[in-house]
C-alpha cells in the first residue's frame, strides 16, 4: 500500500474540513434566521435605494414567512446525516473486500474516500446541532 499517497488524501480532507463550516450554506439555518438575514439585507438594500434589490428580498421574505418551517428544515437534516451514514457504511463494506483482496490501489482510494465520509457526517451532525440550538431560541 502506497502509505505516502494515502496520508497525502488525508491531510488534504483535513484541511479541506477546517475550511467547510466557513462555507456553512444558509439553506440550514432556521426560519428565524433566514428572515432575520433578509430584513438586513432589505435595510442595506433601502439605504442604497436599490428598488429592483428591495422587490425580490420582500418576494424572498414572503416565500420564507409562507413556506418555511424547522420541522421541514429538521426532516432535512436527518435525512442528509441518514444519507452520510449510509454513505461511510457502504465506503467501509467496500474498503473491507479490497483489504481481503488485498487491493492496495482500491485500499488506499477507500481509504482517502473514508475519511472523506467520516469529515463531512461529522460536520453534518455538527450543522444540525447547531441548527437544533437555534431552533430552540
Amino acid at each position: 500500500m502506497n502509505h505516502s499517497r494515502t496520508l497525502k488524501g488525508t491531510l488534504l480532507v483535513l484541511a479541506l474540513s477546517v475550511t467547510f463550516p466557513a462555507m456553512a450554506d444558509n439553506n440550514w439555518q432556521t426560519c428565524k434566521e433566514k428572515q432575520q438575514q433578509i430584513e438586513q439585507q432589505l435595510q442595506y438594500a433601502r439605504a442604497n435605494n436599490n428598488q429592483k434589490q428591495i422587490n425580490r428580498l420582500n418576494r424572498k421574505k414572503a416565500n420564507i414567512t409562507q413556506n418555511c418551517s424547522n420541522e421541514d428544515l429538521r426532516r432535512k437534516y436527518t435525512l442528509r446525516v441518514d444519507k452520510l451514514n449510509y454513505n461511510l457504511n457502504d465506503t467501509q463494506r467496500k474498503l473491507d473486500k479490497a483489504q481481503a483482496k488485498n487491493d492496495s490501489h482500491k485500499i488506499a482510494h477507500l481509504q482517502n474516500k473514508l475519511n472523506e465520509n467520516k469529515i463531512k457526517l461529522q460536520q453534518a451532525k455538527q450543522d444540525f446541532a447547531r441548527f437544533e440550538q437555534a431552533a430552540k431560541r
